[in-house]
């Protein structure tokens, strides 16, 4: 009996020089963090903290970029705005600047968990054979309800 692929082999290519778009989005978001930051560091006009911050979610929003891009899903081409505001606030930090991240925020935590989702449809669809399977009730419920608190404390900081 040979084992399962899991989820995660699945979605970085496990052993085969096939690599799905998600290897690459996962690797471009992680260099993009890597140098960034370094360069963040040196030129930001933000506290350290906060332009790690702003870093973060713009080297997600990136890798979703690549991801949208990679797989022909240019719903998620949207992480566009979001990359593009947290990379603003870093270098043209103003008043404003701290909303578009909330929304750069909101934009990369529903359009993470779109990709993920679809990738766990498609996983479920190659190595199981389970056309009806369905993302478990308590993520959405978790995601729904932190995107929700998001906008209701993030509204309230301004």
């Amino acid at each position: 009996m040979s084992p399962r692929l899991s989820f995660s082999q699945y979605l970085v290519g496990h052993a085969s020089l096939d690599r799905p778009p998600f290897f690459y989005a996962y690797a471009g978001m992680w260099l993009h963090l890597l140098v960034g930051g370094l360069v963040v560091l040196l030129l930001g006009k933000l506290t350290t903290v906060l332009s790690l911050t702003s870093m973060v979610v713009g080297s997600f929003c990136l890798g979703v970029l690549v991801y949208g891009t990679l797989a022909r899903e240019y719903g998620l081409l949207l992480n566009l705005f979001s990359y593009g505001a947290s990379m603003g606030r870093i270098f043209y930090p103003r008043e404003l600047s701290s909303v578009f991240l909330l929304i750069a925020l909101l934009i990369a935590l529903v359009s993470g968990y779109l990709l993920l989702s679809g990738e766990y449809r498609r996983y479920n669809q190659e190595v199981f054979g389970d056309r009806n399977i369905q993302i478990p009730a308590w993520i959405s419920i978790t995601i729904g309800t932190v995107v929700v608190l998001i906008c209701v404390f993030g509204l309230q900081l301004f």
